[in-house]
């Protein structure tokens, strides 16, 4: 049988005798906080100038820039738009397959150039946007 000692007394019982602190070799960090003296707000200029995309005539240019691609697309929808209908009245009065095919490459061929039209028209309405800082 385990012999525990004095059942009277408790392992968790402050001890008789008093522990020795030893050193551990270990030192805490105490950092020192420094206080500036004088804290000095920063200085900013009372007025601040336009950039140069900002200013009036800088905008007057980018919708003059605008109203040309637009003007230029709606140009292109016009001539696109009767490229089509002719190619449509092509394939309505064809009298036989050769004059059908014929019109249906000319829808093709309508069709590639509306392809181009846009590309152009995104390109330059990229271009613009990047000049206004939006790309």
């Amino acid at each position: 049988m385990l012999n525990l000692g004095d059942p009277r007394t408790s392992l968790l019982d402050t001890p008789r005798k008093s522990l020795k602190a030893r050193p551990s070799g270990l030192t805490l960090w105490n950092p020192g906080i420094v206080m500036p003296a004088r804290v000095k707000a920063a200085s900013r200029p009372a007025v601040t100038l336009g950039e140069p995309r900002l200013r009036p005539e800088a905008i007057r240019a980018h919708i003059e820039a605008t109203r040309s691609v637009i003007r230029s697309l709606d140009e292109a929808r016009v001539a696109l738009s009767a490229h089509a209908a002719a190619a449509e009245r092509r394939a309505a009065e064809a009298e036989s397959d050769c004059e059908r095919v014929g019109a249906v490459l000319e829808t093709y061929r309508v069709e590639g150039a509306l392809d181009d039209v846009l590309r152009g028209t995104l390109r330059q309405v990229t271009a613009l946007m990047e000049a206004r800082g939006l790309g």
